[in-house]
C-alpha cells in the first residue's frame, strides 16, 4: 500500500493516540549526502556527536529532525552495521573478539556469523531520523519504543493481517542494528528487539521499554489492523482488568463447550462491547 507523506503523518498521530505512546514513532531513511531531507540537521554541525541510540532517543523525545553520517557518530557498532566505515578482516577480528562474550574466539565467531549488516546494495552514507508525524521524507522503516502491553497490541496487529508471528532479537549488544538492519534489508517486515545497555545508560531508555520496527511497506496494513482490533474492542486503551466469572463469550466458544457437554452458555460477547 503506497502512502502519501500526509497520510504517513496522520498515521503517526493515530499510532500515538491508539497506543498512548509516550514518545514519537520514528521515521528512518537511509540517505546519501546529496539527499539530506529538509529540516534534518547534522549533530556535528554544532560540534556534537551521538551514538545512534542517542540520536533515536533525542528525536523521539524532542521531535527534532536529525541526519547522521560517520562524522556524527560516537559509537562503533552502527558505523559497521550500516557500512559507513570500511572494516578489514583484521578489524573484524579485533572488534569481534570484544562483542560481549567472555571467550574471544566465541565472541569473534558470533560477530562474524550473526552481526546485522545492511546489504551492500542498500547501504548509503547516512541515516535520516524524524518523528513520523512530521517527517519530510517517506521513510524506509518505522521504529516504536513501547511498554510490554503496547508491544502485545503491536504483535496482535501484525499477526491480524499477516498471519505470522513477528521475529525478534534477544542480543544484548548493538540493538539499533539488530532492530533496523533486517527490516531495511527487506528480510523481515516486523522486528522486536531488546534495548541494549547503551540504550539504557546513554539514551535514557526505560528498563521496561522495548523496540518494535516495521517496514514502510507494512505501515498501511498495520494501521488498518490496529483500527480493526479497536472496532472489535481489543484496542490498547480498551483492555482493562476484569476478573469476572461467567464473562461474556463469543458464540463459537459457547458452541464448542456445548459440543463437549457443557450446556451453560452464559452471556454472548458482542464485538466492540466490553
Amino acid at each position: 500500500m503506497s502512502l502519501s507523506l500526509n497520510e504517513i503523518h496522520e498515521i503517526g498521530k493515530e499510532l500515538e493516540n491508539l497506543y498512548a505512546l509516550r514518545t514519537a514513532p520514528l521515521a528512518i531513511k537511509l540517505v546519501n549526502r546529496d539527499e539530506i531531507p529538509e529540516k534534518c540537521v547534522q549533530p556535528s554541525s554544532s560540534g556534537k556527536h551521538y551514538a545512534l541510540c542517542q540520536a533515536l532517543s533525542f528525536v523521539r523525545r524532542t521531535r527534532n529532525h536529525l541526519v547522521t553520517f560517520i562524522e556524527d557518530n560516537w559509537c562503533l557498532w552502527p558505523v559497521i552495521n550500516f557500512r559507513q566505515g570500511p572494516i578489514t578482516p583484521e578489524d573484524e577480528k579485533r572488534v569481534g573478539s570484544g562483542y560481549f562474550i567472555r571467550d574471544p574466539e566465541v565472541s569473534y565467531r558470533h560477530f562474524h556469523e550473526e552481526f546485522p549488516y545492511i546489504d551492500e546494495d542498500k547501504a548509503k552514507e547516512g541515516i535520516a531520523i524524524a518523528p513520523l508525524e512530521s517527517c519530510t521524507f517517506v521513510p524506509d522503516a518505522i521504529m516504536l519504543y513501547c511498554k510490554a502491553g503496547q508491544l502485545r497490541q503491536f504483535l496482535m496487529a501484525s499477526k491480524w493481517h499477516s498471519g505470522n508471528i513477528t521475529g525478534s532479537s534477544f542480543d544484548t549488544c548493538d540493538s539499533c542494528g539488530a532492530a533496523l538492519a533486517p527490516v531495511l534489508n527487506g528480510t523481515m517486515d516486523y522486528k522486536v528487539s531488546i534495548p541494549d545497555a547503551g540504550e539504557y545508560e546513554r539514551s535514557l531508555c526505560d528498563e521496561d521499554e522495548l523496540m518494535y520496527t516495521l517496514s514502510i511497506e507494512r505501515l498501511g496494513d498495520f494501521i488498518e489492523s490496529a483500527r480493526d482490533l479497536h472496532k472489535k474492542g481489543f484496542g490498547y486503551k480498551q483492555l482493562t482488568y476484569d476478573i469476572r466469572n461467567d464473562y461474556a463469550r463469543p458464540t463459537f466458544y459457547q458452541d464448542m463447550f456445548e459440543k463437549w457437554g457443557h450446556t451453560d452458555r452464559g452471556e454472548t460477547w458482542v464485538p466492540g462491547v466490553r
